[in-house]
């Protein structure tokens, strides 16, 4: 409760702090917006099988100079564990936006970021702690104010609540179990471009 709390007291600090005024479109040079994305993730987690999870995020964009932005997102719908523990959805997701085709009625960008249980975790440099995702999104202009969105990223799942090891543990000869084969959960054995997020939203642009 005090991470959402937290957060949603940064969104609105966010979206009142804006003196500049902006429009949805990529002809001004510092733009702030915000609205909801609703979507769904298709993963395949270690486990087996395939799990859809539906999205439901509240949005917060900065552009500036047309070309760059940063995206913060904040998961309403809360972390789904799923497999061995892995988080594809976390808390908190960040993003750095670089958009390749700028213009007044619609620009495409590519994205890519980290996300997070919370700040904590986000700003912290241990890798286990995050999960991760990349890909690209599109705006597309309605009047001076509004731009509805869609994004499709790639995810690589925070694995630092794994429960179990990687490597299957053996009985030695003595009958006790051979706990010297548990291995700390790598992000890499978890990289599957199968494991995605399909998102629409509604961004209103100060």
């Amino acid at each position: 409760m005090k991470t959402l709390s937290t957060t949603l007291t940064i969104l609105a600090a966010a979206l009142l702090l804006t003196t500049t005024p902006a429009h949805a479109s990529s002809t001004s040079l510092l733009t702030l917006g915000g609205g909801p994305t609703v979507g769904l993730s298709h993963v395949l987690p270690v486990t087996g099988g395939s799990t859809n999870v539906v999205i439901s995020e509240m949005n917060v964009r900065l552009k500036m100079l047309r070309v760059l932005g940063f995206d913060l997102n904040y998961n309403m719908a809360g972390e789904t564990e799923l497999g061995h523990g892995e988080v594809y959805s976390s808390n908190l997701r960040a993003s750095a936006l670089l958009y390749v085709v700028p213009t007044s009625v619609l620009s495409i960008y590519l994205s890519a970021g980290a996300g997070a249980s919370n700040f904590n975790s986000l700003t912290s440099d241990s890798a286990t702690d995050k999960s991760y995702h990349g890909g690209a999104g599109m705006e597309i202009y309605v009047g001076k104010h509004l731009a509805l969105s869609t994004e499709f990223l790639m995810l690589i799942p925070q694995v630092d609540k794994i429960v179990v090891s990687q490597k299957p543990l053996r009985v030695d000869e003595m009958g006790s179990l051979d706990t010297g084969s548990m291995t700390g959960p790598n992000v890499a054995d978890y990289i599957n471009p199968k494991n995605f997020q399909l998102t629409f939203g509604l961004k209103y642009f100060f």
